[in-house]
């Protein structure tokens, strides 16, 4: 049996938002372990905690990569679109419903248009996904499943922590490993 004693590289960075600051009620504290050796980023705070591997890579130096990553990349690997959002479902269906739809749906004036759009505009926006999808098949009955839109959007905690990273830790990042 071999036993051996590994002294990794991990580096962490507390940071507590100040009464003032606009994050404070959504995250008053964050915690970004890095974990160099193997290319592992774990977060935790009380807007949730996150985790990803990257693994480890001889070309370039983790934290280098973290210097880097965008906001877009970095919620997408910790996270994923899971919340419905029926604001943006609601914009994109409209959009769809002008563009493709107005003959096959039998709208065939702008008065018709506009009371559909407002119909669509009225939908609750506490509504979940099934209730929505529902909604514009009352309103449309011939819609096609394919002319409606689910947008979903990243988790809260998952904007409020990514956020806070790219603002606040980043520009420090970059400060002590020397990147731009």
């Amino acid at each position: 049996m071999q036993i051996e004693k590994i002294e990794p590289r991990t580096i962490t960075y507390r940071l507590s938002p100040d009464k003032e600051d606009k994050e404070y009620y959504s995250c008053m504290w964050v915690r970004y372990i890095f974990d160099c050796d193997n290319g592992r980023l774990n977060i935790n705070s009380d807007a949730g905690d996150f985790s990803y591997g990257w693994g480890a890579n001889v070309h370039e130096d983790f934290m280098h990569l973290m210097s880097r990553v965008g906001e877009e990349y970095l919620l997408n690997k910790l996270s994923s679109r899971a919340i419905f959002n029926v604001s943006k479902s609601k914009t994109e269906t409209i959009k769809n419903i002008k563009k493709y739809g107005a003959e096959y749906l039998g709208i065939n004036d702008q008065e018709q248009m506009d009371s559909v759009i407002s119909r669509i505009r009225d939908i609750d926006e506490n509504v979940g996904e099934e209730g929505f999808c529902q909604e514009i098949s009352d309103i449309l009955p011939g819609i096609e499943w394919e002319d409606m839109e689910i947008e979903k959007d990243y988790p809260y905690g998952a904007k409020v922590v990514v956020g806070m990273f790219v603002k606040y830790l980043q520009p420090k990042i970059r400060e002590e490993f020397g990147k731009n």
